[in-house]
């Protein structure tokens, strides 16, 4: 009888560790998918000097965001220690080249008239450009963490984009083919 209340005992404390383990996991589940989420879906490079472009994907739940609460950070660090970064608000280029973000779908800066997009919509899709450089010296002619240093150092750089009640998503960026304009850089 002790040994068969025992077997019981066991049973019942582990069937009940499972149902709460499975609504815990549940309960995670359904926050992520309510929470703001982005990734990257492609990039590549822009133009000939050390700018980027990147189309991102928001996740179809969640709420809008509005583009200049969304940062981004671009690192890369050389062979011999040295490390850049640049970081601000999407669409903040820091005193770099413009950067651009429209909707996929619609007209480019290239287009009169064109206004980069304020608010990101959930299950949304966008284009982003991103100019490479640094904190220190955004419009400098080197270029850290675009294109043409990553190429000329054989580095590659790493993108961060924080959306705010979300996650942080990271992408590496390696050159496929050089500094090709239209190469891809994941």
């Amino acid at each position: 009888m002790i040994l068969l209340a025992t077997i019981i005992s066991f049973t019942l404390i582990s069937i009940t560790e499972k149902i709460s383990q499975h609504t815990e996991n549940t309960a995670e589940d359904v926050r992520r998918d309510y929470a703001n989420s982005v990734i990257i879906t492609g990039a590549w490079v822009y133009d000939n000097q050390d700018d980027m472009l990147f189309m991102m994907e928001f996740g179809a739940a969640g709420e809008p965001v509005a583009r200049l609460d969304v940062k981004y950070v671009l690192t890369c660090t050389e062979p011999d220690g040295t490390f850049h970064y640049r970081s601000a608000a999407l669409g903040d280029s820091q005193g770099g080249s413009p950067i651009y973000v429209w909707e996929l779908g619609t007209d480019g800066p290239d287009t009169p008239g064109f206004t980069s997009v304020d608010n990101f919509q959930p299950g949304g899709r966008y284009f982003f450009t991103l100019d490479g450089g640094t904190q220190t010296s955004p419009g400098g002619a080197a270029g850290e963490c675009g294109p043409p240093h990553l190429d000329t150092h054989g580095i590659d750089a790493n993108l961060y984009i924080h959306i705010p009640n979300g996650m942080s998503t990271h992408q590496i960026l390696s050159l496929s083919n050089g500094r090709e304009i239209g190469s891809q850089i994941i």
